[in-house]
């Protein structure tokens, strides 16, 4: 049975710069290799440290020729620096504690999916950034409680050119780009307060705009971000998400 404790040895890291790993939008293999570089230098209270492909090979059960290419991967995004010595001894690795720094999306802005294929009504593409999977009812209707006659109105529309026609928004950012229904609104609002919402909607519409799709009804989307980032439900203190929020949802 095992039973660990920090008598045994523990690591010591930055919270800010734990909380930045979380939010890498990296492979698992990249990633159970960073934690274990940190193992093996924040683990020791150093830096860097000489790590052999072979051992991080046996640590996570991964193939060497895999774990030089995750490493590249990861120096290229400037997540780590890895310096070698012409065969002269191992080669060395390091976190680049900087992370504003690192050339890669973190979920913060990357937590669905790049692209996903939706059959229902003539939908081509809804754009994503970051998860594997889609919710199913994300995006493939608008709710007809924010405009009851849309769909019957949009029906043939839909089929000649293929793509889903907006509705007008309800509760939408400013760009009209994604937007909740007032059911969806009111009962996320009781949930998180309209402070959170509103900024949720916003960020939303304003990575649809980036990146020039026409979003739609997107609760699922929020709930899902809400989810990703740990925002709890019916806090009595709204105070403690502001600085959330002025901190992780940059306008």
């Amino acid at each position: 049975m095992a039973n660990p404790q920090i008598e045994n040895g523990y690591t010591r890291i930055a919270n800010e710069l734990l909380e930045a790993i979380c939010r890498l939008n990296i492979s698992g293999n990249e990633m159970r290799i960073l934690l274990y570089i940190i193992r093996r230098t924040y683990g020791f209270n150093r830096s860097y440290a000489e790590i052999p492909l072979s051992d991080i090979s046996s640590a996570i059960g991964v193939r060497r020729e895999h774990i030089q290419k995750s490493l590249k991967k990861l120096s290229g995004k400037k997540i780590i620096e890895v310096r070698t010595y012409g065969g002269i001894k191992s080669q060395t690795i390091s976190i680049i504690k900087d992370y504003q720094k690192w050339a890669v999306e973190t979920c913060a802005s990357c937590l669905l999916p790049k692209t996903a294929t939706v059959a229902e009504n003539g939908n081509t593409t809804v754009a994503e950034n970051g998860n594997t999977t889609v919710a199913e009812n994300c995006n493939t209707t608008v709710a007809e409680n924010c405009n009851s006659t849309y769909k019957e109105n949009t029906k043939d529309s839909i089929k000649e050119k293929g793509e889903r026609k907006a509705a007008s928004p309800c509760h939408a950012g400013g760009n009209n780009k994604a937007f909740v229904n007032d059911d969806n609104y009111k009962r996320l609002v009781s949930e998180y307060g309209s402070e959170i919402i509103d900024k949720y909607i916003d960020r939303v519409d304003k990575w649809a705009f980036r990146k020039g799709k026409d979003l739609g009804e997107c609760t699922d989307v929020i709930e899902r971000w809400l989810e990703q980032d740990g925002v709890k439900k019916n806090s009595p203190d709204i105070e403690e998400y502001k600085k959330f929020i002025n901190d992780f949802l940059p306008l």
